[in-house]
């Protein structure tokens, strides 16, 4: 059985992210997933899609399978 990793895009672009950047999920706990963004873990929040105690910044949605 294969696993599948969940990817991330950048939805709305900020902070040196442009929007269609993906990034691979390191770790999903919770409701939060783990990235890897500047060279540091960062966790994004699932139901925002925004990277915790960033106020501003990148916004991020996962990949959706299709075709």
């Amino acid at each position: 059985m294969m696993t599948e990793r969940t990817t991330l895009v950048c939805v709305e672009a900020g902070l040196c992210v442009q929007a269609g950047e993906l990034f691979p999920v390191l770790n999903e706990n919770g409701s939060v997933w783990e990235i890897c963004l500047g060279g540091e873990y960062r966790k994004v929040n699932k139901r925002s899609g925004r990277v915790q105690g960033w106020k501003k910044g990148p916004r991020f949605g996962p990949v959706t399978a299709g075709a």
